[in-house]
């Protein structure tokens, strides 16, 4: 899908309709580095490289023995491990790292599973330093802090946001909602508004330029939910009969 030929407000409603669809996905399509991963774990798959017994992600496991380590993983997982998968890195593994995870049979393999996957982020892999890990636990650290409303940070709309594509430019927050003068684009005149932020990102790679992330409070509770329609946030807006 192209967003090319439509007007800046228009494209940038549809770059955030296509940021709808990749976060339905997981997110697998965001981060080009994850997508080469991926396809390098796929061809070694299908042809196993001399040597790659000794790689939990390129040994093929037999379809019975698969099941019984999933079945055995959901007794025997300890909470470290499903700590990290569920909430550490949920919004940045992808598919196919969650299940080639899944599969895995001891926690042996689970440690050298997870010091591979954040080697693969390192952007600097020569020095001590792993700038990408130290960065998402930050983020992780900082949406906690920031963002929970009845339930954690890191499981809210903004905290998503904020740990796979980090702090924004530029905020345009009303904390209160209150009297809003509606842009043009949004079909002028004034209203008055539920609390909502615009995150304003001016590149995001595999999405776009000058791209608007919006997040309404409709509840008024503290709990500020992604949204692609810039009406929501109006409060006087009439609303249809249940």
């Amino acid at each position: 899908m192209s967003c090319n030929g439509f007007s800046t407000a228009l494209r940038n409603r549809c770059f955030v309709g296509l940021l709808t669809s990749a976060m339905a996905l997981g997110f697998t399509g965001i981060a080009g580095a994850q997508e080469k991963d991926a396809k390098s774990s796929d061809d070694a798959a299908a042809t196993p490289a001399q040597g790659s017994q000794g790689d939990p992600l390129k040994r093929p496991i037999p379809e019975k023995q698969r099941q019984k380590n999933a079945k055995a993983l959901k007794i025997e997982l300890s909470k470290t491990y499903r700590k990290w998968l569920d909430e550490d890195v949920r919004w940045i593994i992808t598919d196919q790292e969650r299940s080639a995870f899944m599969v895995l049979s001891n926690d042996e393999e689970r440690d050298q599973f997870i010091e591979a996957f954040w080697q693969r982020r390192d952007p600097t892999p020569d020095t001590e330093e792993n700038e990408f890990k130290e960065e998402h636990y930050r983020r992780i650290a900082y949406a906690n802090e920031h963002y929970a409303a009845g339930i954690p940070g890191w499981k809210s709309d903004r905290g998503r946001m904020y740990i796979v594509f980090g702090p924004a430019d530029e905020i345009d927050s009303h904390p209160s909602g209150g009297s809003y003068e509606r842009p043009m684009e949004e079909g002028g005149g004034e209203t008055s508004t539920f609390p909502f932020e615009v995150w304003h990102y001016r590149y995001l790679e595999g999405v776009g330029d000058n791209i608007d992330l919006e997040f309404v409070d409709t509840c008024q509770c503290g709990d500020f939910h992604f949204t692609i329609d810039r009406g929501e946030k109006d409060a006087l807006a009439p609303t249809l009969a249940p």
